[in-house]
Order: structure tokens, then C-alpha cells, then sequence
């Protein structure tokens, strides 16, 4: 059982009066690691997508965004079969787990919100209001991740 739990994410806190929101609603960190492993496989450095993709299916899967998580998880393990994440049938069970914490926080430290904001504008990606123009929050990932709930639901069951 693990000793303590993470939040959602450190800076989806509530932003108090007076300070920058950036992107503090769980749905836009998930679009800022997608867009961040795309580019990095786009760039062809799988081992940084790998561990964006972590992230993203952590968050996807506190959002209660199985499908997501599902197929974050599955693209680390279409490069890397051995990877972490292979002792854990999903992103839910992997966060009730010590281990898995541990390699989290790793991911964290070395991709802090921040940090990837930063890397997001090197690319010229303007987030502003890019989730309004999807349905839903599971269509905006998917779209991202380029497929389709419809897709996702083929490759993973009904949610």
C-alpha cells in the first residue's frame, strides 16, 4: 500500500485571485503532454515521447479517461515491451503502487508543468482555446493522440 498519495497534478490547485491561471485545468496539462509526445516522436526521440506519454496517461487516467490511458500506456509498450508500465494492466492500478509513484515522480521532476510549457512555445503551439472546439474531453485527446473515440472503443471495449 502506498504511503502517500500524489494530487491530480502539483499545479492543479486552485489558482488564487491575483495569480497567472496558465494551463491549470487538468484537460489542458493532458493536451500540453500529448502535443509534447507528438512532437517528440514527430522528432524521433521515443524515449522522451515514452515518458511524456506517462504522464499524459496519469493524468488521462485521473481525468477517468480510461480509454486515453489505455492507449498512452499501450504506445509505451509498442516501443519498449519491457517498460515499467507492462506490471500493471492499466495507469489506475499503476498509481496504487510504491514503484510506480517512484517512477512517476521522476517523470515529474524531469517534466514539470513548467518546463513543458516552456518546450510547448519553442514549437509554435498556441493552446488558447483549442479543447473548446471538441465535444468532449476524450475527443480532444483522442484527436491528439490521432484517432477517434469511436477508434478507441474498437481497440479497448466499451468505458
Amino acid at each position: 500500500m502506498p504511503s502517500a498519495r500524489l494530487p491530480l497534478w502539483p499545479s492543479c490547485n486552485p489558482i488564487r485571485k491575483g495569480e497567472d491561471e496558465g494551463m491549470s485545468r487538468p484537460v489542458d496539462l493532458l493536451g500540453l503532454y500529448l502535443h509534447l509526445a507528438r512532437a517528440s516522436e514527430q522528432r524521433r526521440r521515443p524515449l522522451v515521447r515514452d515518458k511524456l506519454l506517462l504522464l499524459a496517461g496519469v493524468i488521462a487516467a485521473r481525468m477517468r479517461l480510461a480509454h486515453i490511458a489505455a492507449l498512452c500506456r499501450k504506445r509505451i509498450l509498442d516501443h519498449n515491451p519491457n517498460h515499467m508500465v507492462r506490471r500493471w494492466t492499466s495507469f489506475g492500478e499503476a498509481l496504487e503502487d510504491d514503484d510506480f509513484l517512484s517512477l512517476l515522480k521522476q517523470a515529474q521532476r524531469r517534466y514539470p508543468q513548467e518546463k513543458a510549457e516552456r518546450m510547448l512555445a519553442t514549437l509554435g503551439i498556441d493552446m488558447a482555446q483549442e479543447r473548446e472546439a471538441y465535444y468532449s474531453d476524450n475527443e480532444y485527446a483522442a484527436a491528439l493522440l490521432g484517432t477517434t473515440p469511436a477508434e478507441l472503443e474498437k481497440m479497448f471495449g466499451a468505458a
